[in-house]
């Protein structure tokens, strides 16, 4: 009786492997993919930001995190903090660092009477490898003027990753010209300011990639530039200790985006 136990037991173990190699075939494709449809498409899902446990390539250098941030091929998920930086850290960081970005720059912002209106962490994930991966915060920062900000910086190092600029046009006094131009759609809130000629607007665009280069310490050159009405879409070349890193933008009358792709 104990032999024939046996033999039915060996005879259950290729049955129970051959079942689970089907299994495997068959299902769990389909239940990964749904777990990755689930982290691609539900934008609800928050999660904290120490629960998250990802196998990492060696800390992202400073382009690679630009890059990153600007990457359409990312997954993106909204958590409660950062892993380095709280709330309130992060926004006195966002803050420091954008002063330091237009220090002597053409730039209207009333920086010792602004207000933070909203901010929220995110974990950016590659979508083609996920082990390439870090947390970045975004506020919308506005000052006593409804001048606006809206500046993403990374969690680990405080760098401004991308950054929005809009300059309400009640702000320009009469016979004032606005210096730098805002990538936002015309609406009642930002009414037509005095134009600017091509060669202002050439002028800022290379004047923003000067403020570039002197926030992040490395070559910033203007690599492509095209004029369309009064908005001027531009690319820059961050250059030096590896490849080129492109960020693209648009330079308007009353405003410019940095790194965001239009």
């Amino acid at each position: 009786m104990g032999a024939m136990k046996n033999f039915r037991f060996k005879r259950f173990i290729p049955l129970a492997a051959a079942a689970a190699v089907l299994f495997a075939s068959f299902f769990l494709p389909n239940i990964v993919a749904g777990m990755i449809d689930a982290r691609r498409f539900n934008n609800s899902i928050v999660v904290d930001a120490q629960s998250i446990s990802f196998d990492t390539v060696p800390e992202l250098s400073l382009p690679e995190r630009i890059a990153l941030a600007a990457s359409p091929n990312t997954d993106i998920l909204a958590v409660t903090t950062g892993q380095t930086m709280g709330t309130e850290m992060a926004e006195s960081t966002a803050i420091r660092e954008i002063t330091k970005f237009f220090q002597g720059g053409a730039f209207i912002f009333a920086f010792d009477e602004c207000i933070v209106e909203g901010g929220s962490a995110s974990f950016v994930i590659d979508s083609g490898d996920p082990s390439v991966n870090m947390i970045i915060w975004e506020f919308k920062i506005v000052d006593r003027q409804s001048n606006e900000v809206t500046v993403t910086i990374d969690d680990e190092t405080g760098m401004i990753l991308r950054l929005l600029y809009q300059r309400r046009s009640e702000s320009l006094q009469p016979g004032e010209s606005a210096d730098m131009g805002a990538f936002a759609a015309s609406n009642g809130d930002y009414a037509s300011a005095p134009g600017m000629s091509d060669d202002e607007m050439y002028a800022n665009a290379l004047r923003l990639c000067e403020m570039m280069t002197e926030y992040y310490g490395r070559s910033v050159g203007l690599g492509d530039y095209q004029l369309s009405g009064n908005i001027a879409y531009y690319r820059a070349d961050m250059r030096g200790g590896g490849p080129v890193i492109y960020m693209y933008g648009v330079v308007r009358t009353t405003g410019f985006t940095v790194n965001e792709r239009v």
